[in-house]
C-alpha cells in the first residue's frame, strides 16, 4: 500500500498543475527559445543593431520642415522683418521710423537641408557601434547555448531523481516483504522480537527514503520548468530517465567556437574603434547645408521668400581640453577590455583542461560504481538465498539490502556526474583555445 501511495504521489502533480514528458532534444530546443535570459540578451542586441543605425544616421543628408512666428518691437527685428517680408518701402527709413518701429509680427517657414559627407569622427563612431552589436549579437547567441546547457543539466538531474526515486520504491518494497516473512519466522519460533524490530526499523527507514526521494523529484522538475522558461502550473517530466542517463552523447552543446570569447574579441574591436573616434575628432568636418524660406505678415500669405547654400568646414583648435581626455580615456578603456578579454582567454583554456580532466575523471569513476552496484546486488540476492534456507540472519540481509540501495544509488550519481561533466565540457571547448579536441568525444 505504501509503495502505491508513493507512486501515485510521484505520477499526479498537484491540484492545477499539468504534467508535460518531453524528450532531452526538446528540452534543449524549448530552453534555447523560451529562457528568460536569451530573450534579454535578444532584446539587448536587437537594441545595439539599432544604435549601428542612429550612429550612421548623420552619414545621409537631413531634410526639416520649420514654421515659427516673431513679434517684436526691435528696430533690427523690425527692419530686418519688412526686408525679409519684401514690404520694405522709401517711408521706411524715416529716422522716427527706424529708431522707434511699431511691433511686426513676422510668420515664417522654411525646408532646411544639411549633409555631411566628410566626418571622419562619426565613421569611427559608426564601426565602434558596429562591433558593440556584434559583440551582443554573439552574447545572444551565447545565451542560447547556455541555456541549452543548462536544461541538459537540469533534465539529468529529473531523470536521476526519478531513477532515485524508483529505487526507493523497490527499497520499500522489499522492506515491506522482509518484515512479513521476519513476521511469518517469529510466528514459527525461528526468529526473535529484536528480528522483527529490525526489520520494522528497515522498513520506516526505506519509508523515509521514499519521502526524501519523491520531494526531489518534485524539486528536480521545478528546476527543470524554471530552465524551459515555462509556467509553475507547467511540470515537465523527463521521457526516460534509465535511457537518458545512459545515453552516450550529450544533445545540449555542440563542439564549436564559443561565442563568449567571440564577443569579448568584438567589444575589444569596439574600444578600439572609440579610440579612434576620439583621435579622428580634430580632423576637419565639411558640412553643406541649403534653406528656402519664406516670410509674411499674413498666414498664408508669403510676401518675401529667400534661399541660402553654402559649405562649412570646422576644425576644433582648443575645446577646454575635453578632445584629450577623451582619447586618453578611450584608450584607458581599451587597454581593460583586452585585459579582460586575455584573462577571459586564459580562464576558458584553465576551465577547459578541468572540465577534460573531469569528463575523464568522471567516466572512470561511473565504470566503478556500476561494477560495484552489481556486485552489491548480486550480494543481496545470494545472502537473501541463504537466509530463505536459514543461513542468514536478518541482520545481515538488511545491511547487504541496504548496501545494495547505497551502492545503486551511488551509481546513479556517478552517471549524472559523468553525463553533466560531459555536458559542460561540450560547452566550454573550443578550436581557438588549443589545437587539440581530444577528450571532447568521450
Amino acid at each position: 500500500m505504501t509503495l502505491l501511495l508513493l507512486l501515485g504521489l510521484s505520477a499526479h502533480p498537484a491540484a492545477g498543475q499539468e504534467l508535460r514528458s518531453l524528450t532531452l532534444a526538446e528540452a534543449v530546443a524549448e530552453a534555447r527559445e523560451n529562457n528568460p535570459n536569451v530573450a534579454i540578451t535578444q532584446a539587448r542586441a536587437v537594441g545595439a543593431r539599432e544604435q549601428v543605425t542612429v550612429m550612421g544616421a548623420s552619414r545621409w543628408p537631413s531634410l526639416g520642415l520649420e514654421a515659427g512666428v516673431v513679434t517684436s518691437n526691435d528696430p533690427v527685428a523690425a527692419f530686418g522683418g519688412r526686408l525679409r517680408q519684401g514690404r520694405f518701402t522709401e517711408a521706411d527709413f524715416d529716422p522716427a521710423a527706424l529708431n522707434g518701429p511699431d511691433a511686426l509680427t513676422d510668420l515664417n517657414a522654411a525646408v532646411a537641408l544639411s549633409w555631411a559627407p566628410i566626418d571622419f569622427s562619426r565613421d569611427a563612431a559608426l564601426d565602434a557601434a558596429r562591433a558593440g552589436a556584434e559583440a551582443a549579437r554573439l552574447g545572444s547567441e551565447w545565451a542560447r547555448t547556455v541555456a541549452g546547457y543548462q536544461a541538459e543539466v537540469r533534465y539529468l538531474e529529473a531523470a536521476s531523481a526519478e531513477l532515485l526515486l524508483e529505487s526507493a520504491n523497490a527499497a520499500l518494497e522489499a522492506a515491506e516483504e522482509n518484515l512479513r516473512l521476519v513476521e511469518e519466522r517469529a510466528g514459527e519460533g525461528a526468529a526473535t522480537e529484536a528480528d522483527v524490530l529490525q526489520a520494522r526499523a528497515a522498513l520506516e527507514d526505506a519509508r523515509a527514503r521514499g519521502i526524501k526521494a519523491e520531494q526531489g523529484v518534485a524539486d528536480a522538475r521545478g528546476r527543470l520548468g524554471l530552465a524551459l522558461g515555462w509556467p509553475v502550473d507547467v511540470v515537465p517530466v523527463p521521457a526516460s530517465a534509465s535511457t537518458t542517463l545512459s545515453a552516450d552523447a550529450p544533445v545540449g552543446s555542440t563542439s564549436s567556437a564559443r561565442a563568449d570569447l567571440a564577443a569579448s574579441e568584438a567589444q575589444v574591436e569596439a574600444a578600439s574603434a572609440t579610440v579612434s573616434r576620439a583621435s579622428r575628432a580634430r580632423l576637419p568636418r565639411l558640412e553643406g547645408f541649403a534653406r528656402v524660406e519664406a516670410h509674411s505678415d499674413e498666414a498664408f500669405d508669403a510676401h518675401g521668400d529667400s534661399w541660402t547654400v553654402g559649405l562649412r568646414v570646422s576644425v576644433p583648435l582648443f575645446t577646454g581640453f575635453e578632445l584629450g581626455a577623451r582619447k586618453e580615456a578611450a584608450r584607458a578603456e581599451l587597454t581593460a577590455a583586452t585585459l579582460e578579454h586575455d584573462r577571459l582567454v586564459d580562464e576558458a583554456r584553465t576551465t577547459l583542461s578541468e572540465a577534460r580532466r573531469g569528463a575523464e575523471s568522471r567516466r572512470r569513476a561511473a565504470l566503478a560504481a556500476e561494477a560495484s552496484a552489481e556486485a552489491a546486488e548480486e550480494a543481496a540476492r545470494l545472502l537473501r538465498l541463504r537466509y530463505d534456507e536459514g543461513l542468514a540472519t536478518t541482520a545481515e540481509l538488511l545491511a547487504a539490502e541496504a548496501a545494495a540501495l547505497r551502492f545503486t544509488n551511488a551509481a546513479v550519481q556517478a552517471r549524472l556526474a559523468h553525463r553533466v561533466a560531459r555536458a559542460r565540457l561540450l560547452l566550454l571547448d573550443d578550436p581557438r583555445l588549443d589545437h587539440s579536441s581530444e577528450g571532447a568525444n568521450r
